[in-house]
């Protein structure tokens, strides 16, 4: 029998703009983002035990630690959830997140949360359902593996 695998995505919330060129946390409005999510997230993971993966910018670590830090867990930075860079080609950033998912489908526990970006995470979800997507900020969306087969079951644009 297949077993149930969840991959929960999370755009980063809103994010510090007074700098566009530097590595922003969040802003007043996306630490009030985070606490509705939070709010949400408690709910939707009450008793189960996941793993926490991110992009290693400030504003998605920021955005993802509360959670972890609920489940007394670390957030793990991973270089493959970064949006895509300027210098990389469309083939190289896509490769990069389908490692991402080929790691995820295999080795990852029955829930993983991932903190990413408004680029990286409808492409991810196309990758896996065929579903197009947009993600608001600090919006929510969960994957279900079952055997070979991904569909998309939630996605929540506003907690």
């Amino acid at each position: 029998m297949s077993r149930l695998k969840t991959l929960i995505l999370i755009r980063h919330a809103h994010r510090d703009t007074v700098d566009h060129s530097r590595d922003n946390g969040l802003s007043e409005k996306g630490k009030e983002q985070v606490k509705r999510m939070l709010r949400f997230a408690e709910e939707r993971l009450a008793d189960l035990d996941p793993l926490f993966f991110s992009s290693a910018k400030k504003r998605c670590m920021e955005t993802l630690a509360p959670l972890a830090q609920k489940y007394d867990k670390p957030v793990i930075p991973d270089a493959r959830l970064t949006e895509q860079g300027a210098a990389e080609s469309l083939a190289q950033y896509q490769s990069r997140i389908e490692d991402f998912l080929r790691y995820w489908q295999k080795e990852c526990p029955p829930v993983t949360v991932v903190c990413s970006h408004g680029d990286w995470i409808p492409l991810s979800v196309y990758k896996l359902t065929q579903a197009k997507i947009g993600l608001k900020k600090a919006g929510w969306c969960e994957i279900e593996l079952l055997g070979d087969e991904a569909y998309l079951t939630w996605l929540v644009q506003r907690h």
